[in-house]
């Protein structure tokens, strides 16, 4: 964790946090001197402790607090602070969330050399010179792939994460004096609200029990004014009646496929990953140049055939992981923008639903609460 953190850095109940505590071990080395990699925070205002470790903040609170014991044991042998034992387990699905994106961003890290391209994709609208000078806040950061390019524009970029897959964002980011990393719940933000210039949350508020109630609480965050962008699945409602079918055939396999233990799903999204190959990458790379292209670009999966086998792979355990999985109409993702108030917004279809706009004003903000 770097030292400037601490700006921005807040306990959930809005109290400053003081470094109380450095651990000194052998993973507590890092060529920034300025970095913390062990240690622990603790709140002036309420008297919480938060641990941090390998590098990053760890601000959970309630039961999800006894994921970090099972996920970082040597850390709390080696520790004289300790967290108090919550009651409970937690949302079922939540932890299964957590565990779920933990594992994948684990086991498929890497991101690049396609990475650059997928974040281009998602931020078309927005040309790097846009992001110059601008404070971003990641809203389900991941590995990290998003923030290592925001991060070649903006000042300052900090990403959020429920999942251990933060240990990847780290590993990916971690030397780039721009990037910060938070392990926190997107609901109990440790974070400063209107104080980003951009928010984004691509791929993740569909995966959530409450999701037009996380959108919500992300443009908390925002300036007023300040851009947003978000990423959906959809629902293929105006989409043939074939891949209809397909697409309920899929939610029926992932009543069992999300109750699968992790490495039995890594191998079967992999014969998954080679089936949507043969059956529709394939063909598709064959015949979009030719007088079947018509034919092909019906087809699913098509966007895969400009990047490696890897990625598709990667997307079929995510798929069939995830225990939430929530798809929108265009007339679902309006209604989430007009609630919210949301200023000058757009919505951009392809494989999904890309929706941004400008964190309202004060007053718009109060007309959208009365309506």
């Amino acid at each position: 964790m770097k030292l400037t953190l601490l700006e921005d850095l807040v306990c959930p109940c809005g109290g400053d946090l003081e470094l109380s505590r450095v651990l000194e071990s052998a993973s507590n080395h890092s060529p920034n001197p300025a970095e913390i990699m062990n240690g622990w925070l603790r709140c002036g205002k309420c008297g919480e402790n938060f641990p941090i470790i390998k590098g990053v903040p760890r601000m959970l609170l309630g039961p999800l607090r006894a994921s970090l014991k099972e996920e970082y044991p040597d850390f709390f042998s080696h520790s004289k602070e300790q967290l108090e034992d919550e009651a409970g387990e937690g949302p079922d699905s939540k932890l299964r969330t957590m565990r779920s994106f933990g594992y994948e961003w684990r086991h498929f890290s890497d991101f690049r050399p396609e990475g650059e391209a997928n974040f281009r994709w998602y931020f078309s609208a927005y040309p790097p010179e846009s992001l110059r000078g601008k404070v971003l806040l990641d809203a389900g950061c991941g590995k990290g792939r998003h923030l290592f390019f925001a991060a070649q524009h903006a000042r300052k970029v900090i990403g959020i994460d429920l999942s251990p897959a933060v240990d990847a964002a780290f590993d990916n980011t971690g030397h780039l004096e721009n990037v910060h990393i938070v392990q926190a719940d997107l609901f109990q933000l440790p974070l400063r609200q209107q104080s980003f210039d951009m928010v984004y949350s691509l791929g993740v508020l569909h995966h959530l029990p409450e999701p037009e109630a996380g959108f919500r609480e992300i443009l908390r965050y925002g300036r007023p004014g300040a851009d947003v962008l978000v990423y959906l699945y959809w629902s293929l409602n105006d989409e043939p009646r074939w891949k209809k079918h397909l697409l309920n055939f899929v939610g029926m396999v992932r009543r069992v496929t999300t109750r699968l233990p992790f490495p039995l799903l890594r191998a079967f999204s992999w014969c998954v990953a080679v089936g949507g190959e043969i059956c529709f990458v394939a063909p598709y790379r064959a015949l979009r140049k030719t007088r079947w292209k018509a034919f092909a670009e019906t087809l699913p999966l098509k966007l895969y055939a400009d990047f490696p086998f890897r990625l598709l792979y990667q997307d079929q355990f995510d798929r069939f992981s995830a225990p939430i999985e929530n798809r929108y109409g265009r007339e679902d993702v309006e209604g989430w923008l007009t609630r919210s108030g949301l200023e000058n917004w757009d919505i951009v279809r392809g494989s999904g639903w890309r929706a941004m706009g400008k964190v309202p004003t004060v007053s718009t903000r109060a007309k959208a609460m009365v309506s």
